[in-house]
């Protein structure tokens, strides 16, 4: 299948109104991501079977016309493990695709594999080995080389052949309502769409820090995101996570300390060490009432015969119904249910009737 390099706006508006007729394109991006915050896409394919197009968003003024066609509702967009697919779109169009379908959960539902990779699917499915030689070429140099731009057209046509065999196997086995809903939820919980204020939540030994050590974690969380978010620079390079916890947990209060006690090299105290300082300051000056909520980490203990129990039972149904177990029910589910006595939102919706109900009927035998 021969492709099309698009860098031109009349190219994009037919590539665009031609894709727009198919009622399912494949989609994949390549990008770069070495030292900022946000992915800088530096390429976008589509395929709808018949043609290809590479889509160049670096010589492309506006792309408002693809951000069109991938918010229509009447063209399914096909992605392989979308997450980053999905964070480049919101990035540099301020969308999320929609509809979507990702071939690796397809995979996961079929039971050939469990978070699969795009060489693997596509060595499983069209028998052919992939090659890696341009999984790490930079996609932000222009011109692009031939073997790139031949790299990234195969990725969209194979997937397009994976896809199609995939959807012949779903329907088959009548799994496809689970494939649509497990994509319906995606995009939910990218990394750069978080509000600033719930950074710290997700922090490891957050949940150990009473609420006035809290209310300074999170303070620092907010302020280093918005500060990485608008300086498009990673997280950890204005100042990581281990540090900010530190300087929450032990109380300190000052730029010797910082440095001193919480590892912050002498260049971010003296870029960052007097703002710092001042929130920390304000932060513990705060009432008993404004201060956030401690993070519940339920240790009560479960009986660890019951929790075994349902994971054998949670494989056995697995293997029963040939997925991959990860898929069905995670550790966390079961830990969840056994201490709510109910499912775990996780495990409603169809796993519900796959694994969901199974595992309630054993669980009144406890």
């Amino acid at each position: 299948m021969k492709f099309e390099y698009v860098d031109q706006p009349e190219q994009l508006q037919d590539a665009v109104a031609t894709c727009a007729l198919a009622p399912v394109i494949t989609v994949d991006t390549e990008f770069a991501r070495f030292n900022t915050y946000y992915p800088m896409v530096g390429l976008i394919q589509l395929c709808d079977g018949e043609r290809c197009y590479l889509i160049d968003p670096l010589e492309l003024p506006d792309l408002d016309p693809l951000a069109d066609l991938m918010n229509s509702p009447d063209t399914l967009k096909v992605f392989h493990s979308c997450s980053e697919d999905l964070e480049v779109f919101q990035h540099a169009m301020g969308l999320i695709p929609s509809p979507i379908f990702d071939t690796q959960i397809a995979a996961a539902v079929l039971g050939v594999g469990f978070s699969m990779s795009y060489q693997r699917l596509v060595e499983h499915y069209l028998d052919i080995e992939l090659s890696k030689e341009e999984t790490r070429s930079d996609w932000l140099q222009r011109p692009l080389t031939e073997n790139q731009l031949k790299y990234a057209a195969l990725d969209v046509v194979h997937l397009f052949e994976v896809y199609q065999k995939q959807i012949k196997d779903l329907n088959s086995a009548d799994r496809l309502s689970w494939v649509t809903e497990e994509c319906a939820g995606l995009g939910v919980d990218i990394p750069t769409m978080i509000d600033p204020n719930d950074g710290y939540k997700k922090a490891k030994g957050a949940a150990r820090l009473n609420r006035r050590q809290l209310n300074v974690l999170k303070v620092l969380f907010a302020w280093r995101e918005i500060i990485a978010r608008e300086k498009n620079a990673p997280r950890n390079r204005i100042v990581d996570q281990k540090t900010l916890l530190a300087i929450a947990k032990l109380g300190l209060g000052s730029k010797n300390d910082f440095q001193d006690e919480a590892s912050m090299t002498p260049r971010q105290v003296r870029k960052y060490g007097d703002v710092m300082v001042s929130m920390i300051q304000d932060a513990r000056a705060q009432s008993e009432d404004e201060l956030p909520s401690q993070i519940s980490k339920d240790k009560s203990p479960l009986n660890s015969q019951h929790l075994k129990r349902l994971r054998q039972v949670a494989d056995e149904q697995a293997a029963l119904l040939g997925v991959s177990p990860e898929l069905l029910a995670k550790r966390r589910d079961l830990e969840e249910m056994m201490r709510s006595e109910k499912l775990p939102e996780r495990l409603l919706g169809w796993r519900e009737e796959a694994i969901g109900k199974v595992l309630l009927r054993e669980m009144e035998s406890f």
